[in-house]
């Protein structure tokens, strides 16, 4: 199936609409409407806030960009399911985490967020939509390692499943570890 089949565009289409437009009403909306609700006051604008609100969301993108392109270049796929990359992808972005497309969005998310100055989207929906993320990761963890084998498996013991924190030594032997 050729890059520009068009059921692929028909998913990727289908995707950016769920990951860009739905999810992200899912998080706005029922926040927005607790807040009413309950008369929840809006924390005070500020140029504080909204600019680290505008460098989440730009860090996300660009960390959203940055792992696409690594799917592309070093995996030679997409995030699409219709031409996943050929190998797995442990190197670039996918070095800081196993899932820099969500860690990507996550940040992006939390810009909106902070831009929306609401109580009831961070301490409610946005958590809700984080587990949900986790359960769907989950899920997607059991894909890679059957597709995978090893390879994943030795992957998710060198690399987090999302934060990209410092790690205590690599259980890999360094002539082994991803550059």
């Amino acid at each position: 199936m050729g890059f520009w089949h068009p059921e692929i565009w028909k998913e990727q289409f289908r995707d950016a609409a769920v990951y860009w437009l739905l999810i992200p009403a899912g998080v706005i909306l029922p926040g927005r409407m607790i807040d009413a609700l309950f008369g929840l006051p809006r924390p005070p604008a500020s140029l504080v806030l909204t600019i680290a609100a505008l460098v989440l969301l730009a860090a996300g993108t660009w960390v959203i960009g940055k792992a696409t392109a690594d799917f592309e270049k070093i995996g030679h796929g997409t995030p699409n399911p219709f031409r996943p990359p050929k190998i797995l992808v442990a190197t670039g972005a996918y070095r800081w985490c196993r899932h820099p497309m969500f860690l990507g969005y996550d940040l992006a998310a939390l810009g909106v967020v902070l831009l929306c100055r609401s109580w009831s989207m961070l301490l409610v929906s946005f958590p809700l939509m984080l587990g949900w993320q986790l359960r769907f990761l989950k899920k997607e963890e059991e894909l890679l390692s059957r597709r995978f084998r090893e390879d994943y498996d030795d992957y998710r013991k060198q690399v987090p499943l999302l934060l990209p924190w410092p790690r205590p030594k690599a259980v890999i032997p360094p002539e082994e570890r991803w550059s």
